[in-house]
């Protein structure tokens, strides 16, 4: 019986110590020692977050400096000094880098601002713009009715900063722009921008300046349903065909007096360009020329003082050439002298 009674004991005594050795807490990360037993080293904490390095390691000496970086999330490692597994003291400190995340920028108020000027500032400040367009009645179309997030929000760089453009009004009204004189690429923009199509011929016979409207088919001014077409004739051929050249004439600026001058194509006066030079200031007059016929520009000048008219410079200009063929008619450098002394 006895024995019974002592293997019992023995029995509840193991199972007594084995619960209790269950019952422990779970010991801290090791930290590898040297022979000598106050020097340590360094651990590797790379892949680690702050919470899980102070967990891991409570006796270590550690300073956290906290710093924004754009390439580490928020709360992650970054850098360590020493480097893992440097031999140091036991109690020397160890600097640990942990990121805050990207530096954070605030978004601007982009409110009433044309989408693509808004676009080319947020994407300089880092971010990313998404656009949703909407219908509105107070904001002009293309511009920003808001964003999300909204002015004044600090948020960090490669965020997106979605823009609401609107529309305009849900119900549009277009009206044709006044396109006359317009380059073709500037009237195919204006109408690009209200909505608007551009049926488009050329008009070969016009002595007006190639590439330019000089007919629209639709009044300006008059309401049109969205996407309507509207004919215009374009003076010249095709773009494509368009030959330019520069005629210079050399002046005497020894010569003093104020003289009109005037230039002519084909014998039509272009009085757009007629102009008052004060020949002592002048010592070149220049005419850029373009087209894709054979036309003829003529120079013609008047003495203020005395009234008396001159030619200047004649040229044939043949731009079915290229370069354009240039045969000159007339040209008499002398002819400011001769109409000061008329």
């Amino acid at each position: 019986m006895k024995k019974v009674i002592a293997v019992f004991a023995a029995f509840l005594m193991v199972f007594c110590i084995a619960g209790c050795d269950s019952g422990k807490k779970p010991q801290e990360s090791a930290v590898t020692t040297t022979a000598d037993p106050n020097s340590i080293e360094v651990p590797d904490f790379s892949g680690l977050t702050r919470v899980q390095i102070e967990m891991k390691y409570p006796k270590l000496n550690i300073k956290f400096d906290e710093k924004y970086d754009d390439s580490a999330e928020e709360d992650e490692f970054i850098s360590q000094t020493p480097s893992a597994g440097t031999k140091i003291n036991k109690d020397d400190e160890i600097l640990v880098e942990i990121s805050l995340g990207g530096k954070l920028v605030e978004v601007d108020d982009y409110t009433g601002r044309n989408i693509d000027d808004a676009k080319t500032l947020i994407e300089k400040q880092g971010l990313v713009c998404d656009i949703v367009y909407d219908d509105s009645e107070a904001v002009a179309r293309n511009c920003i009715i808001s964003t999300m997030p909204s002015a004044r929000t600090m948020v960090e760089k490669g965020s997106t900063v979605i823009c609401y453009v609107s529309l305009g009004s849900a119900v549009q009204e277009i009206r044709v722009p006044d396109m006359l004189g317009m380059s073709i690429e500037d009237a195919s923009k204006i109408a690009e921008e209200n909505s608007i199509g551009l049926t488009i011929t050329y008009d070969n016979t016009s002595i007006l300046e190639p590439g330019t409207v000089i007919k629209q088919g639709v009044d300006p001014d008059t309401v049109v349903e969205p996407n309507a077409k509207v004919e215009v004739v374009i003076a010249g051929e095709n773009a494509s065909a368009i030959r330019r050249t520069t005629i210079t004439v050399n002046v005497n600026s020894s010569l003093e007096g104020e003289f009109e001058i005037k230039y002519y194509i084909d014998g039509t006066l272009v009085p757009e360009k007629t102009e008052i030079k004060e020949i002592s200031l002048t010592r070149k007059i220049e005419w850029e020329l373009s087209g894709t016929d054979v036309h003829t520009y003529s120079i013609m000048v008047t003495s203020r003082a005395t009234g008396q008219t001159g030619k200047l410079y004649e040229i044939e200009v043949d731009f079915t050439t290229d370069p354009p063929a240039r045969n000159i008619l007339d040209s008499n450098v002398n002819i400011f002298r001769e109409l000061m002394n008329a």
